[in-house]
């Protein structure tokens, strides 16, 4: 996974663009789901565990580093 990359496309989520998920693998969307807040929208058919258990351990710590501090959208 290109971490950079899909931390552009989440942030663009975050603000409610999804456009550039559509042409994600399932894995690319579930770290783009978890790390924008948006896993109701953009996942719809997965869990948060599930979600989590798909990212490989340097995945989620990129996550934690990029992420940790940012509060959920609020729509």
């Amino acid at each position: 996974m290109n971490l950079e990359y899909l931390d552009e496309v989440a942030r663009e989520a975050w603000n409610g663009n999804y456009e550039r998920v559509g042409t994600l693998s399932v894995g690319e969307m579930l770290y783009v789901a978890l790390a924008s807040g948006r896993m109701r929208e953009l996942a719809p058919g997965y869990s948060i565990p599930y979600a989590i258990d798909r990212l490989e351990p340097h995945e989620f710590a990129h996550m934690l580093k990029v992420w940790g501090s940012d509060v959920q959208p609020r729509d």
